[in-house]
């Protein structure tokens, strides 16, 4: 490709990220102590986060925190596909706290500057060890193993090298949780405010407790100013209503965001991905100058993040193919956002192959996700390509750092269904095919 990306102002939000998400995972392992064994739900959902953690520190090309995430993968494919139950948690938890404490070390490295060159040699062996204590269990309790995936040899790439800069005064720009004493500063969620600084904006932290506060209090005096509208005093009548009025939309421009801030991660994403694959591929994007609600947002960022690598690695060709197809060498995947009343879409479609509903249906059938006797023709087109929300699906046999573990679109699928919306996948005959989430804006 020919663009040139910089991961500025991605850092924050691959840091936050990666520390929600290990937060998560560790919320998960230490949870009810009680509780002995990992449930289908937990694995799934382990599942879920090391997935996405190896998918953003591929993309920002730190490998050693990748590496380590998808041998941990390895687990829980087979835990998944042999539909283990109850799992004992005592040693896969030592197993993913050692390999969280790695992660964490690695992101504060990160997020001091310093170069994060932890070798995570250690966490993959005991990965490795613990993998195959797992499959003499499976057999001993008369299970039957899952086919092994043919995994294509890791390419090596660089890690982000650390910024040097200057010494000057140290600013610090959180995340989210207020700083406490002696405490330091940790990922959270994000606000801008309106103080400039040399000319721009500055981002402060703030809990999103405090900002559900401020909505509250802000309700309650909306509701005062209706309850005072008989005051005699007509001036100071008028003066608590204008700040009321300017208190709500404060408050509500506090909330929103310009989608724009989850589409520039999606860019460098693309510039990552067409090196790794050998493919060459354009990235537009429309309507970034949408206001939503953050919190909406970042709920979109992941499952967004997952229908631009899909487009990438199985939708755009390589060059060589497109060729073949009579189509221009450079694919290209278009994201766009736009509003309609109270509801956001947000589209991605790439002009590279069609979706096969046949191998589509024909893996489901296989994977028993439809009854064998079933057939294609009972099923509406767009019934069919949904199948590949199912957890566990993927028409590949070989699996990669980037894909073939058939998680990805399952996230995709449940996070829109947790936001109260719908997902679309369609083709367009010769063009490619185009995926849209439909969320409520708010």
């Amino acid at each position: 490709m020919e663009e040139k990306y910089s991961p500025e102002g991605m850092l924050d939000s691959y840091l936050y990220e990666c520390f929600q998400l290990l937060g998560q995972m560790g919320d998960l392992l230490l949870a009810g102590k009680a509780e002995d064994f990992f449930c289908m739900e937990d694995i799934q959902e382990i599942f879920r986060i090391l997935h996405t953690i190896k998918g953003s520190s591929s993309i920002m090309m730190y490998d050693n925190i990748g590496m380590a995430a998808h041998k941990l993968e390895d687990i829980f494919y087979y835990l998944r596909e042999a539909a283990v139950e109850e799992l004992p948690k005592e040693k896969l938890s030592a197993c993913l706290l050692m390999a969280a404490d790695f992660m964490a070390e690695e992101l504060n490295k990160i997020k001091e500057g310093e170069q994060p060159d932890g070798d995570p040699g250690e966490v993959i062996r005991k990965a490795e060890s613990y993998l195959e204590h797992l499959k003499a269990e499976i057999v001993e309790q008369g299970g039957e193993l899952p086919q092994p995936q043919e995994e294509e040899a890791p390419r090596k790439y660089y890690n982000a090298p650390a910024q040097k800069q200057k010494r000057k005064k140290k600013i610090k720009i959180d995340l989210g949780m207020e700083p406490e004493k002696d405490s330091g500063m940790h990922p959270g969620d994000y606000i801008l405010t309106g103080r400039k600084q040399k000319g721009k904006e500055a981002l402060v932290g703030i809990r999103v407790g405090k900002l559900e506060e401020l909505t509250v209090i802000s309700k309650k005096l909306v509701q005062l100013d209706r309850e005072m509208e008989g005051l005699e005093n007509e001036n100071l009548r008028r003066r608590l209503h204008n700040i009321v009025e300017e208190l709500q939309d404060s408050v509500g421009e506090m909330r929103k965001t310009p989608v724009a801030s989850v589409f520039s991660r999606m860019k460098l994403a693309v510039y990552d991905l067409s090196h790794k694959l050998a493919k060459e591929i354009r990235f537009e994007m429309e309507g970034e100058e949408l206001l939503v609600d953050r919190l909406v947002a970042e709920q979109l960022a992941e499952p967004l993040m997952h229908m631009v690598r899909n487009a990438a690695d199985h939708g755009i060709e390589g060059v060589e193919e497109r060729r073949a197809a009579g189509k221009e060498p450079k694919g290209t995947i278009w994201l766009s956002a736009r509003k309609k009343k109270h509801r956001l879409y947000l589209s991605v479609k790439n002009d590279g192959r069609e979706l096969d509903a046949r191998k589509i249906f024909e893996r489901a059938k296989e994977k028993g996700f439809i009854e064998e006797g079933a057939k294609m023709e009972d099923f509406a087109e767009e019934a069919v390509f949904l199948m590949i929300t199912r957890p566990g699906f993927s028409t590949v046999d070989t699996v990669t750092e980037i894909s073939g573990r058939g998680i990805g679109m399952d996230i995709v699928a449940s996070r829109v269904q947790e936001l109260g919306g719908e997902l679309r996948i369609s083709n367009f005959p010769g063009k490619g095919v185009e995926m849209t989430m439909e969320v409520p804006v708010d």
